[in-house]
Protein backbone atom coordinates (compact mmCIF):
# COMPACT_ATOMS: atom_id res chain seq x y z
CA UNK A 1 0.00 0.00 0.00
CA UNK A 2 2.83 2.62 0.08
CA UNK A 3 2.18 3.15 -4.22
CA UNK A 4 -0.82 4.97 -2.72
CA UNK A 5 -0.53 9.05 -2.67
CA UNK A 6 -1.71 10.61 0.22
CA UNK A 7 -4.94 11.80 -1.77
CA UNK A 8 -5.04 8.39 -3.13
CA UNK A 9 -5.65 7.25 0.35
CA UNK A 10 -7.69 9.41 1.20
CA UNK A 11 -10.20 9.18 -1.26
CA UNK A 12 -10.39 5.24 -1.08
CA UNK A 13 -10.73 5.79 2.82
CA UNK A 14 -13.26 7.97 2.19
CA UNK A 15 -14.93 5.59 0.20
CA UNK A 16 -14.49 2.93 2.55
CA UNK A 17 -16.33 5.03 4.95
CA UNK A 18 -19.51 5.50 2.84
CA UNK A 19 -19.94 1.94 2.57
CA UNK A 20 -19.61 1.56 6.15
CA UNK A 21 -22.88 2.08 7.47
CA UNK A 22 -22.75 0.50 11.01
CA UNK A 23 -19.41 2.58 11.21
CA UNK A 24 -17.97 -0.60 13.07
CA UNK A 25 -14.71 -0.08 10.70
CA UNK A 26 -15.67 -3.00 8.61
CA UNK A 27 -17.09 -3.71 4.98
CA UNK A 28 -19.11 -6.85 4.88
CA UNK A 29 -18.68 -9.10 2.00
CA UNK A 30 -21.91 -7.45 -0.51
CA UNK A 31 -20.95 -3.65 1.35
CA UNK A 32 -17.20 -4.43 0.13
CA UNK A 33 -18.05 -5.49 -3.34
CA UNK A 34 -20.41 -2.31 -3.57
CA UNK A 35 -17.41 -0.15 -2.79
CA UNK A 36 -15.28 -1.88 -4.48
CA UNK A 37 -17.25 -1.22 -7.73
CA UNK A 38 -17.52 2.31 -7.09
CA UNK A 39 -13.74 2.36 -7.57
CA UNK A 40 -14.34 0.71 -10.61
CA UNK A 41 -13.12 -2.78 -9.39
CA UNK A 42 -15.22 -5.65 -10.17
CA UNK A 43 -14.71 -8.64 -7.55
CA UNK A 44 -16.75 -11.59 -6.32
CA UNK A 45 -17.73 -12.29 -2.94
CA UNK A 46 -15.30 -14.77 -2.77
CA UNK A 47 -12.54 -12.47 -3.19
CA UNK A 48 -13.20 -10.50 -0.05
CA UNK A 49 -14.62 -13.27 2.34
CA UNK A 50 -16.66 -12.50 5.54
CA UNK A 51 -15.61 -8.97 4.46
CA UNK A 52 -12.71 -6.61 4.94
CA UNK A 53 -11.11 -3.77 7.54
CA UNK A 54 -10.37 -0.69 6.00
CA UNK A 55 -6.46 -2.29 5.39
CA UNK A 56 -8.00 -5.41 3.29
CA UNK A 57 -9.67 -2.97 1.56
CA UNK A 58 -7.12 -0.89 0.64
CA UNK A 59 -5.30 -3.96 -0.10
CA UNK A 60 -7.67 -5.59 -2.94
CA UNK A 61 -7.72 -2.08 -4.42
CA UNK A 62 -4.09 -1.28 -4.24
CA UNK A 63 -3.93 -5.00 -6.58
CA UNK A 64 -6.63 -4.40 -8.58
CA UNK A 65 -6.47 -1.20 -9.71
CA UNK A 66 -3.69 0.77 -11.78
CA UNK A 67 -4.44 4.12 -11.48
CA UNK A 68 -2.75 6.39 -14.25
CA UNK A 69 -5.36 8.86 -15.58
CA UNK A 70 -6.96 11.95 -13.85
CA UNK A 71 -10.42 11.52 -15.50
CA UNK A 72 -10.81 7.82 -14.46
CA UNK A 73 -9.43 8.85 -10.61
CA UNK A 74 -12.12 11.70 -10.85
CA UNK A 75 -14.88 9.07 -11.71
CA UNK A 76 -14.04 6.59 -9.24
CA UNK A 77 -14.01 9.58 -6.60
CA UNK A 78 -17.26 10.66 -7.66
CA UNK A 79 -18.62 7.25 -7.43
CA UNK A 80 -17.79 6.86 -3.93
CA UNK A 81 -20.63 9.47 -3.16
CA UNK A 82 -22.98 7.74 -5.90
CA UNK A 83 -23.79 4.75 -3.14
CA UNK A 84 -27.06 3.61 -5.16
CA UNK A 85 -24.93 3.27 -8.34
CA UNK A 86 -27.07 5.31 -10.36
CA UNK A 87 -24.63 7.16 -12.00
CA UNK A 88 -25.51 10.64 -10.59
CA UNK A 89 -25.93 12.55 -7.03
CA UNK A 90 -28.71 14.97 -6.15
CA UNK A 91 -27.11 18.55 -5.75
CA UNK A 92 -28.30 18.49 -2.01
CA UNK A 93 -25.66 15.78 -1.67
CA UNK A 94 -23.25 17.15 -3.74
CA UNK A 95 -24.09 20.53 -1.67
CA UNK A 96 -23.10 18.60 1.75
CA UNK A 97 -19.51 17.26 0.43
CA UNK A 98 -18.47 19.92 -0.24
CA UNK A 99 -19.19 21.81 2.39
CA UNK A 100 -17.82 18.79 4.83
CA UNK A 101 -14.67 17.48 2.65
CA UNK A 102 -11.40 18.79 1.84
CA UNK A 103 -11.30 22.14 1.03
CA UNK A 104 -14.51 23.14 2.72
CA UNK A 105 -16.76 25.54 0.50
CA UNK A 106 -19.34 28.22 2.23
CA UNK A 107 -22.87 27.65 1.07
CA UNK A 108 -22.49 30.83 -1.82
CA UNK A 109 -19.16 29.06 -3.11
CA UNK A 110 -21.16 25.48 -3.02
CA UNK A 111 -23.81 27.06 -5.03
CA UNK A 112 -22.11 28.67 -7.32
CA UNK A 113 -20.05 25.35 -8.20
CA UNK A 114 -23.44 23.21 -8.61
CA UNK A 115 -24.98 26.01 -10.73
CA UNK A 116 -22.25 25.58 -12.82
CA UNK A 117 -22.16 21.38 -12.98
CA UNK A 118 -25.70 20.88 -12.98
CA UNK A 119 -26.22 22.87 -16.68
CA UNK A 120 -29.66 21.35 -17.07
CA UNK A 121 -31.33 22.19 -13.68
CA UNK A 122 -32.38 18.68 -12.90
CA UNK A 123 -31.49 18.82 -9.73
CA UNK A 124 -28.78 15.99 -10.00
CA UNK A 125 -24.89 15.94 -11.03
CA UNK A 126 -23.69 13.16 -12.93
CA UNK A 127 -20.10 11.71 -13.42
CA UNK A 128 -19.19 12.83 -16.57
CA UNK A 129 -20.78 16.44 -15.88
CA UNK A 130 -18.70 16.80 -12.82
CA UNK A 131 -15.38 15.15 -14.27
CA UNK A 132 -15.28 17.08 -17.12
CA UNK A 133 -15.84 20.67 -14.85
CA UNK A 134 -13.32 19.45 -12.97
CA UNK A 135 -10.80 19.03 -15.65
CA UNK A 136 -11.31 21.73 -17.40
CA UNK A 137 -10.71 23.90 -14.33
CA UNK A 138 -6.85 22.01 -14.26
CA UNK A 139 -6.04 22.60 -17.83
Amino acid sequence: MDQLTEDQRSEFNTCFQQFDKDNDGRLGPKEAVMALKALGVNVPESEVGAGVDVNGFLGVVVRKLQITDPEDELKRAFNCFDTEGNGHISCAHLKQILMQLGDVLNHQEADDLIREIDTDHDGYVTSNDATKLILSKLA
